[in-house]
């Protein structure tokens, strides 16, 4: 009877590493799922607000302006996201994010193109957590072109 009660238990405690698992699971399901409802929204203004900056200022990763020449060197511009990414989708929030302030940073200095843009990407670890956690920046020189 003593073995029959421990196989009982020991059957018990090997299914409690699955149900754990699976309880996590769900969690970071419905977490995903409420990063994606809270950011979409962002995402779409921030993408609004990049449209209608890039009437304005030119955005290029090459280092020179296709079918323009570069007039005047301004100088190296960056700009780090205001957002923490813990998701994907906070992750693409921080891109924008930093692209948008980017390009605003630049038409403050002047200019009316950026060349050789590169994104930068730092982690960190949260305080007391296991997830990491991102900020995007974005960096290039500014410049003014002419057509």
């Amino acid at each position: 009877m003593t073995i029959a009660a421990a196989t009982q238990t020991s059957s018990l405690l090997g299914a409690l590493p699955l149900f754990a698992l699976l309880l996590a699971g769900i969690a970071l399901l419905r977490w995903n799922r409420k990063s994606k409802a809270i950011t979409e929204p962002q995402i779409e203004q921030l993408e609004h607000e990049l449209d209608a900056i890039r009437k304005q200022i030119l955005l290029v990763t090459t280092n020179d302006v296709l079918g323009g020449r570069i007039v005047k060197t301004i100088g190296y511009v960056e700009a780090l996201s205001a957002t923490e990414a813990a998701s994907d989708w906070e992750y693409r929030l921080a891109e924008k994010d930093a692209l948008l302030r980017l390009a605003r940073k630049a038409l403050g200095i002047g200019a009316n193109a950026v060349v050789g843009i590169r994104k930068i990407n730092a982690h960190y670890d949260q305080a007391g957590s296991q997830w990491r956690v991102s900020r995007v920046a974005y960096c290039g020189t500014a410049v003014i072109s002419a057509n």
